[in-house]
């Protein structure tokens, strides 16, 4: 806002350090756009970070870019269990067998933002 003084052509500011702040904030949001877009294409070259998007296990609770959903306990809840899980969990056998009567396939989980190694 600008105050007028006796003379029509003389102003002064008033608000000058409000207009900082704003402008401050519009440097923050736009510097903090560019870095956004820095992890993004980071990410697309296969630059970015080895553990984004991977998942936990719920037997072992590691964080991998592969599990298998199934069950293979008395409570039939389906379960998302890694590789190394997975043949504890089916004993191996893609359809189970004998030994692990609750084991049930429901598909695989991959990682797709997973970096080439």
């Amino acid at each position: 806002a600008k105050i007028m003084l006796s003379e029509p052509t003389t102003s002064v500011d008033v608000d000058d350090t409000s207009s900082n702040i704003v402008m401050d904030q519009k440097a923050l949001r736009k510097a903090n756009k560019k870095l956004m877009k820095a992890e993004r294409r980071a990410q697309r070259e296969g630059r970015g970070d080895p553990l984004a998007g991977q998942k936990i296990c719920d037997m072992c609770n590691a964080s991998v870019n592969l599990l298998v959903r199934c069950t293979y306990d008395e409570s039939q809840q389906w379960k998302m269990v890694c590789g190394k899980c997975w043949k504890v969990a089916s004993g191996g056998v893609v359809d189970g067998d004998s030994t692990h009567p609750f084991y049930k396939y429901g598909g695989l989980w991959k990682n797709r933002r997973a970096q080439p190694n």
